[in-house]
């Protein structure tokens, strides 16, 4: 965790090609790129002490009393802008469990709340308090958009509330009101994202920018056709990440491969939680000359091959995709990543080889990204595309994607929320078209791994925890 006082951060004016896409897709419910953290607090926490917290954390974090400003035409990038009507009882919300308290009630109320789209008018966040759990708990939902942070971005964020020291000081009553009628005459007297002449001086240089580059490519096409082929290609491939996708890393028969069983999509969600020593997972992989990685990607591969298997419908190998962080600072907010696809082996084999393929296959994609990745390269030419051609085309190689995964490092450090312990901690993902996301926060001692579901593709997601719950108890057991 880092020091409170002066820190970096990334909360530029304009978002970038890759976040404006983000921005336009979540049209899209399949598509809603939203993440979220879920903590589990070992008391009941006084909501009006946390509120101090988090009204400090909105008073350093300016993203978080800002809209988005869409812009003119489709050349132009959405901005952020102080939202005049910030209203921060709507988006700090304390509610308490009604039914049994118990962390399936739990996980089923975070499931509805990561459905509900955002209004786009207001700044793109969302904060709840969950009294009430069982054993005196409490849980706290942070839902954030992800044109704001990445998962990295969001820890940063969260770090001003989630505190290493017992005793630290309740911060002081901030105005918050008052600060943000500050902010938006400072912005009025500089003109903000921008005025009008400026903004459209902006557009009227853009398509002549956009034309250049073109005429560039075309002259290559002279003595290389392929070049339009490639460039045709290469946009269609980033209009496909969103959901997670890009081309198959060539093992295999694409067409054929993936999963037999999980082949139905909607927007609805389900989750379900995942626990694995993370020491246990440590000696693992030093046992097999492996990553934490490597373990926590054969660990769950293992699991869906069981349950496909445990069904008489084995699947040949597994479409999936994992993420690449391509940051390279320590600042709160912003994006830097790029998702990669990788298909893996799921017929009969031991552990070992199994470990030893999902390596060799997630280094060899791995090494393939460069600089910002995809993420960074085509967005700026796929956002002038008509947004339901790129949400079509998401969902479409989405469909293909049997379940993705993030890995983000946490801490091993006790933190504390509002001067009670914070025990646990998942992380919600985005399914975007695919059959499941499975994102990992390791925390203390513990990996913690949130499945979440499309319950239309996986209709029996109770009985996929388990088997992956068993398919964790045989490895690290094995190693």
């Amino acid at each position: 965790m880092a020091d409170q006082g002066a820190r970096s951060s990334r909360f530029e004016r304009q978002m970038s090609p890759a976040e404006a896409l983000m921005w336009n897709v979540e049209k899209d419910p399949w598509l809603n790129p939203s993440g979220a953290s879920l903590s589990i607090i070992d008391g009941p926490v006084d909501g009006d002490q946390f509120e101090r917290w988090l009204r400090a954390a909105v008073a350093a974090l300016p993203r978080l009393r800002e809209r988005v400003v869409p812009g003119i035409g489709r050349y132009e990038r959405p901005s952020w802008n102080a939202d005049p009507e910030f209203d921060f009882g709507y988006h700090y919300r304390h509610v308490d469990l009604a039914g049994d308290r118990s962390e399936r009630e739990l996980l089923d109320y975070v499931a509805l709340a990561m459905q509900e789209p955002y209004d786009r008018t207001r700044p793109l966040w969302q904060v709840t308090l969950i009294g009430g759990l069982d054993g005196d708990r409490s849980g706290l939902l942070m839902k954030l958009h992800h044109s704001i942070a990445d998962g990295y971005g969001m820890a940063r964020m969260q770090e001003r509330f989630m505190v290493r020291d017992v005793d630290a000081p309740v911060p002081d009553e901030v105005d918050l009101d008052a600060l943000v009628a500050e902010t938006c005459a400072e912005e009025a007297a500089t003109g903000g994202s921008g005025g009008l002449t400026e903004r459209a001086l902006d557009l009227a240089t853009a398509p002549p920018k956009l034309t250049r580059r073109i005429m560039a490519r075309a002259a290559l096409a002279g003595a290389d056709p392929s070049v339009w082929l490639d460039t045709a290609e290469s946009v269609q491939r980033y209009a496909r990440m969103i959901g997670s996708q890009v081309r198959p890393s060539g093992e295999g028969d694409s067409s054929s491969a993936g999963s037999p069983l999980w082949t139905g999509r909607s927007r609805h969600r389900h989750l379900e939680m995942v626990r694995v020593s993370l020491s246990g997972v440590k000696a693992a992989a030093k046992a097999l000359d492996a990553s934490v990685n490597d373990v926590f990607m054969t660990g769950l591969i293992n699991g869906a091959v069981a349950h496909h298997d445990a069904r008489d419908q084995p699947a040949e190998a597994f479409n999936t995709s994992f993420v690449v962080s391509t940051r390279t600072d320590s600042a709160e907010g912003g994006n830097s990543f790029t998702p990669v696809r990788v298909q893996v082996p799921a017929t009969p084999m031991s552990t070992v080889e199994r470990l030893r393929a999902v390596q060799e296959r997630v280094e060899r994609q791995r090494s393939s990204v460069h600089g910002g990745g995809m993420m960074g390269g085509l967005a700026g030419l796929v956002n002038l595309l008509p947004t339901s051609l790129t949400t079509s085309t998401a969902r479409s190689q989405a469909a293909r994607i049997d379940f993705a995964t993030t890995n983000v490092r946490s801490t091993t450090k006790q933190l504390y929320i509002a001067g009670h312990k914070m025990t646990e901690i998942f992380a919600p993902g985005p399914v975007a078209g695919s059959a499941m996301i499975v994102a990992v926060l390791s925390y203390l001692d513990t990996m913690h791994l949130m499945l979440t579901i499309d319950p239309c593709a996986i209709t029996e997601p109770g009985a996929l925890r388990a088997d992956i719950e068993r398919a964790y108890d045989d490895l690290l057991n094995a190693a």
